[in-house]
């Protein structure tokens, strides 16, 4: 008999598990092996499902969601002011492979328990990166701390590593060495953070934690707050400074953001239906702009108004579509797996991960950094591919 079919359907799965670790530690990283590594694991998982007549790709729950996403874009495209490049930008619409992708790779918790120890001990591999950048480069009073990517990347990331972490550390069936694993990650993470000095990822975490605490236990509130008092009392005048800014409306930079969202409204008033397409807008912003304008940025910084502008109203609903079925479907998982410690503390982390990557979006372009983005799918996917194996092990 022979056994090459079966060797090789076994070499290419070990293969997509080899990759596969490459990507998730690559996402901390380097964007530019995560992309290799992602391109790689798309044409093994190809050829594993053209090889194997029993893999199949099943319904999510996101599936309606995704196909109207899909249109959009399409349509966008279609009456697009600049057509070529909306169809280059529209190819993010691909990396939503990544969540069909890990819901149908991990079929076991101990699978999806090692690749979350992978995902999560690289996120806190890099924050006690930052932290000895830190110790060792004496930075001054003005340094926002970067750690293989710009800062503004660099304090979302460490923003989701931080919410995925928390959930372990607090759930009451972790196990003892687990938590106090969990619980020393997030200390080079939450310095890391800080030390990025972005107030939009100040306020994704502390909604993402807020969220938590409701969830598990609104008692954590309590020193949540404390601590939030203890940073603005005590942190040095730049950091200080950033912090006041927030509700400043004055402030330099939240001024030229009220100019930036008010040109936004105007290109979207004579583009209402589909928008501009899924375009660079630093020409327009500078057509509709008010005299003044310094003509720096090729995007909104809000999430909802970018998707208003480039995809139009039919836009805006899908996603808000989109959006909504994500947090119905993580809900609804975690709901019954809420009492198991790591599958319940990993789909808390998820939900987490997607409301404080929305709050960061009402002052940031987040679903276009393509690092956030992929995180986001990886979590998602993996949270669905934890509801199935739950699923099939119940009686």
């Amino acid at each position: 008999m022979d056994n090459r079919p079966n060797r090789l359907r076994s070499g290419i799965a070990g293969a997509i598990t080899a990759v596969t670790y490459v990507f998730l530690v690559s996402t901390f990283v380097s964007i530019a092996v995560n992309s290799l590594a992602l391109g790689l694991m798309a044409l093994l998982w190809v050829l594993q499902m053209v090889l194997d007549r029993r893999a199949r790709i099943r319904a999510t729950g996101l599936d309606y969601a995704f196909l109207a996403y899909l249109v959009v874009e399409a349509l966008s495209t279609a009456f697009s002011v600049d057509p070529g490049q909306s169809l280059f930008f529209s190819r993010r619409i691909l990396l939503i492979g990544i969540v069909y992708f890990f819901a149908e790779k991990l079929t076991t918790l101990s699978e999806a328990k090692r690749e979350t120890l992978v995902l999560l001990g690289t996120g806190a591999l890099v924050g006690l990166i930052g932290v000895i950048k830190l110790a060792l480069g004496a930075p001054g009073e003005n340094t926002r701390l970067g750690i293989f990517q710009f800062y503004m990347t660099t304090s979302q990331l460490m923003t989701i590593a931080l919410l995925m972490l928390l959930p372990f550390v607090i759930h009451r069936r972790t196990p003892a060495k687990i938590r106090l694993a969990a619980g020393l990650a997030l200390v080079p993470v939450a310095v890391s953070l800080y030390a990025t000095v972005t107030r939009g990822a100040y306020l994704a975490a502390a909604a993402g934690i807020i969220l938590i605490a409701l969830v598990k236990n609104w008692k954590l509130l309590i020193p949540f707050a404390l601590l939030v008092a203890g940073v603005i009392l005590f942190a040095p005048p730049y950091v200080a400074g950033r912090l006041q800014s927030i509700v400043d409306v004055h402030h330099p930079e939240n001024a030229s953001r009220l100019q930036l969202w008010a040109t936004g409204l105007r290109i979207y008033a004579d583009h209402p239906i589909v928008g501009v397409g899924d375009i660079d807008l630093g020409r327009l912003l500078r057509q509709y702009a008010d005299p003044g304008y310094p003509g720096q940025w090729g995007h909104l910084h809000n999430v909802a108004l970018q998707i208003l502008v480039t995809l139009g109203a039919l836009g805006a609903v899908a996603v808000l579509f989109l959006f909504v079925r994500i947090v119905i479907v993580e809900a609804r998982i975690y709901r019954r797996l809420k009492d198991d410690w790591f599958s319940g503390s990993f789909t808390l982390g998820a939900l987490a991960v997607f409301v404080g990557i929305q709050v960061n979006g009402l002052t940031e372009w987040s679903f276009g950094n393509q690092a956030v983005v992929i995180l986001l799918w990886i979590t998602l996917g993996m949270t669905i591919a934890i509801g199935r194996i739950a699923g099939e092990g119940a009686p």
